[in-house]
């Protein structure tokens, strides 16, 4: 009895073996708007958007210590590809001008303490200190 089940299962598994090894795998992945281009309309609010980060007024002061005044900082941005123009502004959006004040890292340090103390509390156990 145990034989035709065993055949049974090898078959079984035979089967399905064969049938995910014809079946053809399917990639899909999301394109990036540098495959695709910019429009007119994107590619002036991109512009904006490294306006409004180049006049700034610690990215100014920097630029002028390093040389460039404000004419050739406008030549330079208006002869960005579409590409570089979209990926400087994409960059743009992830920097944090004034850097992370660790706000972020006390609130998750809070809710950890608050879940552990909560979860004492639900379970019955003390913590004890003992000097």
């Amino acid at each position: 009895m145990r034989i035709p089940l065993f055949r049974q299962v090898g078959l079984y598994l035979v089967f399905s073996m064969l049938l995910f090894a014809v079946v053809p795998r399917v990639d899909g992945a999301m394109l990036g708007s540098e495959f695709l281009g910019l429009s007119q309309s994107e590619r002036q609010v991109d512009i904006q958007k490294l306006q409004r980060f180049l006049e700034s007024e610690v990215v100014s002061k920097r630029l002028l210590a390093l040389g460039f005044t404000t004419g050739e900082v406008a030549d330079r941005l208006g002869s960005l590809s579409d590409e570089d123009l979209n990926q400087f502004a994409q960059r743009i959006d992830q920097l944090r001008v004034a850097g992370d004040s660790g706000l972020g890292i006390i609130i998750s340090l809070l809710v950890i303490a608050i879940l552990v103390v909560l979860l004492l509390q639900l379970t019955g156990r003390r913590v004890v200190i003992v000097k």
